[in-house]
């Protein structure tokens, strides 16, 4: 039996020795590819590295390169707007050129119709005459024009004189018919005192107005206006001025106490 278990022993040491050795083998080769991927990984940074330089010079290249273009574009965009102006210049020059050549053909045909007796060696003597002439005229327009003013204010004033005329005509006219004054008496409110007349503004009756009235030609008493319509007068009836017996009554007339002098 313990021969047996040596036996059984020395077989798993051997096993165990053959695993070990195997499993040395398989580490060595691990890490030598493990070192070969660690190298393999340098050598590629490396290079990334370097590329990563190039793209930086490239980058600084393309960025030099782009502000030249940038700038060669601004140049040509110059020289595009001179180029415009340019056309423009020349547009207008040739525009004015024709204008000038059309106005030089006007002058032209106008020193044609000229009359006989006018030379341009003399125009500037002619247009000398013309302005004294001209001058003269104007001279002339001037005194006339202050005679023409003279005789407007003349009329005005004639004018003036004649509204007064009218104005004093019309007041004298108004001052008749208020004098003519022959209203009647529409209401009387012996309470309050006060009459009601068929007669207002348009009869010239104001509230300062004193009236008499009057009953088949003798006074019946006096009335003063307090309130005035155009067609209708409110009259306050003058208590110690009615006759004794007597009572304002409707259809009594009255007339203006004191006239209008003209």
């Amino acid at each position: 039996m313990t021969k047996v278990l040596f036996i059984l022993s020395a077989v798993v040491i051997l096993v165990s020795c053959f695993f070990a050795y195997q499993n040395g083998r398989e580490f060595a080769t691990v890490r030598k590819n493990v070192a070969d991927v660690a190298a393999n990984i340098k050598t590629e940074q490396v290079a990334d590295q370097k590329l990563i330089t190039s793209v930086g010079v490239l980058r600084g290249d393309i960025g030099r390169i782009q502000g030249d273009i940038d700038v060669e574009a601004e140049k040509l965009k110059a020289q595009r707007n001179k180029l415009a102006q340019a056309e423009g210049d020349a547009t207008r020059t040739q525009e004015e050129y024709d204008a000038k050549a059309t106005k030089q053909k006007e002058l032209a045909a106008k020193l044609e119709k000229l009359p006989k007796d006018v030379k341009v060696e003399t125009l500037s003597e002619d247009i000398a005459r013309l302005k004294k002439e001209k001058l003269e005229f104007e001279a002339q327009a001037e005194a006339k024009k202050k005679e023409v003013i003279a005789e407007e204010e003349k009329v005005a004033g004639i004018q003036g004189r004649l509204d007064a005329v009218v104005h004093k005509i019309e007041e004298r006219r108004k001052n008749f018919e208020r004098n003519s004054l022959a209203a009647r008496v529409l209401a009387v409110n012996h309470e309050w005192g006060f009459v009601v007349i068929d007669a207002g503004k348009a009869t010239g009756l104001t509230e300062e107005t004193k009236l008499i009235v009057t009953r088949g030609g003798q006074a019946v008493g006096k009335v003063s206006v307090m309130n005035v319509d155009n067609g209708r007068a409110m009259a306050a009836i003058v208590p110690d001025t009615v006759t004794s017996g007597e009572v304002i009554m409707p259809g009594d007339r009255v007339i203006l106490e004191n006239l209008v002098q003209n």
